[in-house]
């Protein structure tokens, strides 16, 4: 069974047509990365799973369930996570404030201490910060904030929405080490948004090329470094 699916699935806002009956399968403990040119979809499609945006039709599962029409708390309880484009972290709160955020749905209060020392141990800054102002990090610091806030849900699946967007090469290279080993010692699910084919690569995992709101191709992200159909997807190309 696999641990997301989705089928012809797609998503509409007023006239515009998101997403085209879109169909994937995400098996529990892969990496995915979704990456295409701006408008091809990728955040709706994000958005869609979470429960944030409603599907126009199809039908999404997480194990075998349906969240397809559920609300973004209901989908939350199912263990799905969601670290937003931009990060969202709340300026105004303590970055320990904030990473409590994310226990707010828990019933496994107990758990919760623990999981509060995973995310430090990962991210240290944010134990050396964690009475600190959110609004005071730095954009690379915000972003594990706002990972660490997503696992202090306790998730089976995480998705997370351009984590390199706006960050300088050496500081997108930390935040996807530890995030890439906080996948190994948490048993993860990711799918990551990510424009950058080549860090996708590097980092390694399956990739699926979206355009105009339909996937066009997907394979190991390593084999689509440079290749005509990459370019193709983001430059308007034919694809195979």
């Amino acid at each position: 069974m696999a641990k997301l699916a989705a089928y012809d699935l797609s998503v509409r806002y007023g006239k515009l047509t998101a997403l085209r009956d879109v169909s994937l399968s995400v098996t529990e403990g892969e990496r995915v990365f979704i990456s295409g040119p701006n408008g091809a979809g990728k955040s709706s499609l994000l958005g869609a799973v979470a429960g944030l945006v409603p599907a126009a039709h199809g039908r999404i599962e997480m194990d075998g369930d349906i969240l397809s029409g559920l609300s973004p708390e209901a989908v939350a309880r199912r263990g799905l996570s969601m670290v937003p484009e931009g990060r969202r972290i709340f300026s105004a709160l303590s970055v320990e404030e904030n990473l409590m955020v994310g226990t707010g749905l828990r019933r496994d209060r107990i758990a919760v201490s623990d999981d509060l020392e995973i995310v430090f141990n990962a991210f240290p800054i944010l134990r050396e910060r964690r009475a600190a102002g959110a609004g005071a990090l730095s954009g690379g610091q915000q972003q594990m904030l706002a990972i660490g806030r997503a696992l202090m849900t306790n998730p089976k699946l995480m998705l997370v929405d351009e984590p390199s967007l706006g960050l300088a090469p050496k500081v997108v290279g930390e935040v996807y080490e530890r995030l890439c080993a906080l996948q190994e010692q948490r048993g993860l699910t990711l799918i990551i948004v990510e424009q950058s084919a080549a860090r996708a690569a590097r980092v390694g995992g399956r990739m699926l090329l979206m355009r105009g709101g339909q996937i066009m191709a997907e394979g190991q992200a390593a084999d689509f470094a440079g290749n005509d159909l990459l370019r193709d997807t983001y430059f308007g190309g034919k694809t195979a």
